[in-house]
């Protein structure tokens, strides 16, 4: 029986033939975990449960992919494909509860210009 090795990156526990980060990617050539950087603080917290590290984790891939991931105005309609109507505005709702929380919690930072959009 052939064993998966995992990369111990990061909490999502990747099997090492299809990593999902640049970490797990170069864990995955040389066997050495690379330093955490480039990416702010939010890789070096840790949530008491794994669904709240996964849920970060997922957040900052989606983010990632729709800011580099070349996708054109045409792509856009498909980006939600996945979810219904229904999961969407659910979607919508948890993340703006989940923003307005985290932004009454954050210590002050200079604002980015101005007022927080929705």
């Amino acid at each position: 029986m052939e064993t998966t090795k995992n990369c111990p990156g990061c909490s999502r526990n990747c099997e090492l033939s299809a990593p999902h980060c640049e970490r797990g990617v170069e864990f995955a050539k040389t066997g050495v975990l690379p330093e955490k950087h480039g990416h702010g603080s939010m890789g070096h917290l840790q949530f008491e449960k794994k669904e709240q590290q996964l849920v970060m984790k997922y957040l900052h891939h989606a983010v990632a992919a729709a800011d580099q991931g070349g996708f054109t105005q045409e792509m856009a309609a498909e980006m939600f494909a996945v979810l219904t109507d229904e999961e969407t505005a659910d979607l919508m709702k948890l993340l703006e509860k989940l923003s307005d929380h985290w932004m009454n919690i954050a210590p002050e930072k200079p604002s980015h210009g101005g007022k927080h959009h929705r």
